[in-house]
């Protein structure tokens, strides 16, 4: 069963690192000033929340791989 656990946390750990890759992929947009504040369609606003979702998603998966490695640590 710990077998299972330790080819889980490694898949969850290698799916974490690809959204945490693509989180941080290409540049962010020049900043812009605005009079008030900035659109939803601000360049700058729409990279940073898109990553900021990858990042989150990330975090579930390594979550779950540590529960995986704990869940492997018990049965053995």
């Amino acid at each position: 069963m710990a077998k299972w656990f330790d080819i889980g946390a490694a898949i969850f750990a290698l799916i974490a690192a690809l959204f945490w890759f693509l989180s941080a992929r290409g540049e962010l947009p020049p900043m812009v000033s605005y009079f008030d504040q900035a659109p939803a369609s601000d360049p700058l606003y729409a990279a940073l929340k898109f990553s900021a979702r990858m990042n989150s998603i990330a975090a579930i998966f390594s979550g779950l791989a540590a529960l995986c490695v704990f869940a492997g640590i018990l049965t053995r």
